[in-house]
């Protein structure tokens, strides 16, 4: 995982227990304020659309979570199909936890990457600094806006407090989700195993007819 003032914005805790429920933070239509806490992991997945019809994004194995960089030479089951398999273009994926201010909890906030370009700003900026720092950090308004008629038409903008947040002693005590367990990186040959299992293109199956049951929204 990567620190906010260490974060690229390019291409770019306490015990978890397993059976905790993951709460996540949704963005209606206007403000949503949040406070930052711990670091950001960033992500490189690839869309696939399993056997259900449903897609799933699976993570890019080149793609080294810390760097923000990639390894051609790092061993990747998607290179050795046709990408013309891919439900969606592969895109950057960013996670972090947040206190929602709208009830005090602690949540995961999957950022699309033009919210996550603009908190990294924020954050390389000396004016403002790292936003999850405990005692220098600093609440973050997320403004969500329609801009047409479709689902994707949406803009969003932050805008940082004027002032510090400093976390309380309680706020210091809340248990983040563990980022390295919930998104636990794949081995190569793990990866291989689940695509052979769960999605029609790796077994062999797959129809031109063949059409995902939902849709899930752009990251980007």
């Amino acid at each position: 995982m990567v620190s906010w003032d260490q974060a690229k914005g390019k291409q770019a805790s306490g015990n978890q227990n397993k059976l905790r429920e993951i709460e996540r933070l949704s963005l209606g239509i206007g403000d949503t304020k949040v406070r930052l806490v711990g670091e950001v992991m960033p992500r490189y997945c690839y869309w696939v659309v399993t056997t259900e019809g449903k897609k799933m994004p699976v993570e890019c194995l080149q793609f080294n979570r810390q760097t923000e960089s990639f390894d051609n030479s790092a061993q990747d089951p998607f290179k050795e199909i046709d990408e013309a398999i891919f439900a969606d273009k592969p895109q950057f994926s960013y996670v972090c936890n947040v206190i929602d201010r709208a009830d005090g909890k602690i949540k995961l906030f999957d950022l699309r990457s033009t919210i996550y370009s603009q908190i990294v700003d924020y954050a390389t900026n000396p004016d403002y600094g790292n936003p999850a720092g405990d005692d220098s950090g600093y609440d973050i308004t997320i403004k969500k806006e329609k801009t047409g008629p479709l689902p994707q038409n949406v803009k969003y903008s932050c805008l940082p407090a004027r002032n510090n947040s400093p976390l309380t002693e309680d706020e210091k005590g809340l248990e983040l989700y563990d980022l390295s367990k919930i998104y636990k990186r794949q081995t190569y040959e793990d990866q291989k195993e689940w695509l052979m299992k769960n999605t029609s293109y790796f077994a062999g199956d797959v129809s031109d007819e063949f059409k995902p049951a939902e849709d899930v929204d752009d990251l980007a």
